[in-house]
Parts: C-alpha cells; sequence; structure tokens
C-alpha cells in the first residue's frame, strides 16, 4: 500500500512537473505571438496611464451621429469624428458592420493601409468582431506595421490595443474620412405620391459639427428654392434618416427638392441633399 502510494504521489507529481513545463514553453510564445495586446482598460486607468479618450468619458452618454449612447464602439468613434473635426456621417452608416460599405457608396476611401485618424473596421464576425462588426479609432501606426487603436465596446468598456498586423485581430480595413465645412450632408432616398395632394418622402442628413437633435429641412415643389413662387414647406426632425408626409396644392408629375437647412452661428451653409420626381395626385 505504501509503495504503491508512493509510486502514485511521484506519478502525480512527474505529471504535475511536466504540465507546469509545457505551460511555462507554451505560455510565452503564445503571449509573444499574440495579435491584440491590451494597453489600458477603462477611462481611469487608461488616462493614468497617459492614454486619454479625448474628452469623451464625461460626455460618453450622450449621442454622436445619433448613435447609442453610452459604451459602444460607434458612438465612441463618431465622437472622435466630431470632436475637433467636422466629419459627416455617411448614408447607411448604422451598426459598425456597415460602415465600410457606406462609406465607399458615399465616395470616402476604404483601404488596407492604417492611418493616424482613420477608423478601423471589421465586418461582422471578422477576426473576433462580433456578429454586428466592431470599429475602432487608430492613434497611431508603428514601424512595424502595427496600430494602436483606442474603442469602446457595447455593454463593455473604454481600452486601447496594439493590433499586430498579420495578427488574427486585424481590421476588415481602414475608413479614411474627410473633414468638412460643417455643412450638413445625406441624400433623397425615395418620394411618393399618396392621393389626394399628399405626398411622402424620405431622406438621411446629419450636420458634423451640431450635436444630435432636432435639424430643419426644406422642401420646394417643382423647382429649387431660388425659382420664384415656388411651392415650399419646412420642417424638423431629430432623426438620422426620416420619413415626411405632406399635403401639396401642386398636382401632377413634379420634382421635390429636399434642403437640409443648416443651424444657424455655426460652420457651414444649407445643402441641396437631392430631388426626386414624384406624381401628386388629386
Amino acid at each position: 500500500m505504501c509503495s504503491a502510494h508512493r509510486l502514485a504521489r511521484a506519478a502525480g507529481a512527474l505529471v504535475l512537473a511536466i504540465i507546469i513545463m509545457v505551460a511555462g514553453v507554451v505560455a510565452a510564445p503564445a503571449e509573444a505571438a499574440s495579435s491584440s495586446t491590451t494597453l489600458c482598460k477603462g477611462f481611469a486607468q487608461c488616462a493614468a496611464k497617459g492614454r486619454g479618450d479625448a474628452g469623451y468619458a464625461p460626455v460618453y452618454r450622450g449621442s454622436y451621429w445619433n448613435m447609442r449612447p453610452g459604451h459602444n464602439c460607434t458612438n465612441y468613434v463618431a465622437y472622435r469624428l466630431t470632436n475637433g473635426r467636422t466629419v459627416p456621417r455617411p448614408p447607411g452608416a448604422d451598426g459598425s458592420g456597415t460602415w465600410g460599405a457606406a462609406a465607399r457608396k458615399a465616395g470616402t476611401p476604404v483601404s488596407r493601409t492604417p492611418r493616424v485618424g482613420s477608423v478601423a473596421w471589421w465586418k461582422p464576425r471578422y477576426h473576433g468582431a462580433s456578429a454586428g462588426g466592431h470599429v475602432a479609432y487608430v492613434e497611431a501606426v508603428r514601424k512595424d506595421g502595427s496600430i494602436v487603436i483606442s474603442e469602446d465596446h457595447l455593454g463593455g468598456t473604454f481600452m486601447w490595443r496594439v493590433l499586430k498586423r498579420k495578427g488574427g485581430a486585424w481590421p476588415s480595413g481602414f475608413i479614411h474620412f474627410k473633414d468638412s465645412d460643417g455643412s450638413p450632408s445625406g441624400k433623397v432616398l425615395w418620394a411618393r405620391g399618396e392621393g389626394r395632394g399628399a405626398v411622402r418622402l424620405s431622406a438621411t442628413a446629419n450636420e458634423p459639427d451640431v450635436p444630435a437633435g432636432q435639424r430643419d429641412y426644406l422642401v420646394t415643389v417643382g423647382g429649387p428654392r431660388e425659382t420664384p413662387g415656388v411651392e415650399s414647406f419646412r420642417f424638423s426632425t431629430e432623426f438620422f434618416r426620416f420619413e415626411r408626409l405632406a399635403t401639396l396644392r401642386s398636382r401632377g408629375a413634379t420634382v421635390l427638392y429636399v434642403y437640409a437647412l443648416n443651424t444657424p452661428g455655426t460652420r457651414g451653409s444649407d445643402t441641396l441633399l437631392g430631388s426626386m420626381a414624384v406624381s401628386v395626385g388629386g
């Protein structure tokens, strides 16, 4: 019994020694080969390490680009693009996974090359991203090709990370947004007649140098706003993408011109979002 017990103890010790040795051998290379290294977590810890949030911590419960407020990757990046910058939200940029395609459609360059100030973008479920995708802000590009990013997470926390170029956490691409003069931007999506002079239209717009809130719009019927005697109506909405129902005096085939009005006292000017042909029934 004692011999068997001693033998079992010796065998157990040998197995434990092998596990410890193997763990030591495997752990170091795995850490070295990691594609993502966390530099800090949380507003306070990151600030203590000199890795700031560009003023996001006191205002993160506000909405930017009409994104979901609080800890949220899109809201944080939208904040960075509109805090000290005037970047308009591309039509179709909703959940983070849509940002790349929306940017391309709006004429914004998307490439595989990171630059400071560009947006790192992950397609849904790509390289560790969630089913909704992910976005982050590029803080630095290192000589070895790795990048330093700051980011926030829905239901998670603010953090900084280093990502290796050939690792399994590398983004799908990088969006190179350009600053604007502060004017509203967007486009008309569709318009249709609904009988008895009623028309319904849908458009999308935002103003990059003004926080989320009410925006004013002007619609002219049959010609641009400079056309003498043209029928027009105004309305306000807080939504980035919206629909509007109005009753017109005009009848028959016509064209609607939709303008986003620049907020008084801010940079920029009114913007023609687009025009759309419509038939107004009697």
